[in-house]
């Protein structure tokens, strides 16, 4: 049985920035999983990143690793502010980034973590367990989607949710409704529409709203409009900084966390949409039902109380909670602290179990908005390593948390904390 110092779970934007970051630190970790797999196997075929590709870039522990740098290496033309990354450039960027600063990625499967007396133990589903003193959960959004209880009576043929399609052309010739109002709703649609379905938006809300489109800025601009990686404006700037964040009323950091920068689209998307997508607006659903061989949506609307089509995709987003995450037991989970379904974190994205680390989605009720975004992992993955490498020090010549001794019984090795 293998020990380390750190086990990352999780391969996508904010685990790989923080082992690059853990790297440049010199310190011993592994990193598991499948790099950038929700990117490259649970986002659609022509999709384009909302954010902008300055704001695309993973954090790194020095200069010269985002995009722009990737372009520029590879003799590619710049992707300029106000110009959408796509899903293809980002994934060989992504590749690139791995390849130069996290070489040694395992793509295994955690099973199951479990406290042990001075760190954790993890199973895999096809290799032998490690022990780690110290664990870092990024598995990203996944786990968390939502689909809403007007919704989840219906069989799996007749409801998917955006997060389960890598390719549209088969809805071709097909009425599909979209529910949601969101840039992943609404990019869906638009890319069903431009794959031959016959697609219907339903949103609860009056209607789209869109991301006004960026403004020139000179250096007057810049002061009254400043740029985040996240977004633009003196409001960003304070979404964007999870010391302040912190400081915000409990209920108001979960409303905030979920709501920032949404549900909206685009301003590259609208185009695509309105005038071009067939929208229900101001359309709550109060049920859906099967009929025949597709589906009665049932809707809260004067002007029309039932819609048929043949298929219902939920872009109704992710709802963190930890006890989705199916690897956690519930001895362990229990000592989890939570606020809406999200761990309580230090500023570093430590849980109040000591050593066991969060971050990305299910962080941003504790380290602001910015967390749902790739832009979070510059405000986080410098932060964390320097926790995990603080400890690592304090803990130095002890062998890492039960570490199988020669001669050792293997029970034994393993004491429960709780």
């Amino acid at each position: 049985m293998s020990a380390r110092e750190v086990v990352i779970i999780g391969a996508g934007p904010y685990g790989l920035s923080i082992s690059a970051n853990l790297h440049g630190l010199g310190v011993d970790h592994l990193i598991v999983g499948r790099p950038l797999d929700t990117w490259r196997a649970h986002m659609p075929v022509g999709m384009k990143l909302k954010s902008e590709a300055f704001g695309s870039a993973m954090d790194a522990p020095r200069t010269g690793y985002d995009v722009a740098a990737f372009c520029q290496s590879h003799g590619l033309d710049p992707v300029n502010r106000g110009t959408p990354l796509s899903l293809e450039r980002f994934l060989d960027y992504g590749d690139w980034f791995v390849k130069q600063l996290v070489p040694d990625v395992s793509d295994v499967t955690v099973t199951e973590i479990n406290a042990v007396t001075g760190g954790f133990r993890l199973a895999f589903a096809d290799t032998e367990p490690v022990v780690a003193r110290q664990v870092v959960i990024a598995t990203g959004v996944l786990p968390h989607f939502h689909i809403p209880a007007e919704l989840s009576g219906l069989p799996a043929e007749l409801l998917s949710h955006t997060s389960e399609h890598r390719e549209l052309d088969g809805f071709s010739g097909r009425r599909v409704a979209v529910v949601g109002a969101g840039q992943s709703a609404l990019e869906t649609a638009a890319l069903l529409h431009e794959a031959g379905a016959d697609t219907l938006l339903v949103t609860r809300c009056p209607g789209p709203a869109w991301h006004p489109q960026p403004e020139p800025l000179g250096r007057m601009g810049q002061v009254r409009l400043p740029v985040t990686r996240l977004c633009e404006g003196w409001k960003c700037v304070f979404w964007n900084t999870p010391g302040a964040f912190r400081r915000l009323p409990r209920n108001m950091r979960i409303t905030k966390a979920r709501t920032v920068l949404g549900p909206r689209g685009a301003w590259w998307l609208k185009d695509r949409v309105e005038g071009v997508v067939e929208v229900l607006s101001s359309s709550p659903v109060r049920g859906a039902e099967p009929s025949g061989s597709g589906v009665r949506l049932l809707l809260d609307d004067q002007g029309r109380s039932a819609v048929d089509v043949d298929h219902v995709i939920a872009g109704t987003g992710f709802r963190m909670d930890v006890a989705r995450l199916a690897f956690l037991p519930e001895v362990l989970r229990a000592r989890i602290g939570t606020l809406n379904g999200s761990p309580v974190l230090t500023r570093a994205g430590e849980s109040t179990v000591p050593g066991l680390y969060f971050t990305g989605a299910p962080a941003a009720v504790s380290l602001g908005p910015s967390m749902r975004f790739i832009a979070g992992t510059h405000n986080v993955a410098g932060q964390i390593a320097r926790s995990v490498a603080s400890r690592a020090k304090a803990s130095r010549g002890r062998p890492p948390a039960g570490a199988q001794m020669a001669g050792s019984d293997d029970d034994a090795a393993f004491q429960e904390m709780d």
